[in-house]
């Protein structure tokens, strides 16, 4: 992930998630992951089901500092 990548990720957060976002044990310091995650699209089609590694989903990983709990966010609505 480039800086401008990184800028851009923390200025959506800011927007959204300021004090409100909160893991599941109640913690609310974030970290941002320095890559992004893909995860391959899942096509059913005349020849059956497969996995399409050209297509899929870019997510942003944050992490909870306290006790690491993972979130992802999808990279298209994050705006990178």
């Amino acid at each position: 992930m480039n800086d401008a990548q990184q800028m851009a990720i923390q200025q959506w957060l800011n927007e959204h998630w300021i004090g409100q976002a909160k893991c599941p044990a109640g913690h609310s310091e974030w970290a941002l992951a320095p890559n992004m995650s893909f995860m391959p699209g899942y096509i059913v089609g005349p020849e059956g089901p497969k996995i399409a590694h050209d297509a899929g989903f870019t997510f942003v990983l944050l992490s909870c500092r306290e006790c690491g709990y993972v979130t992802f966010l999808d990279s298209g609505t994050v705006g990178v």
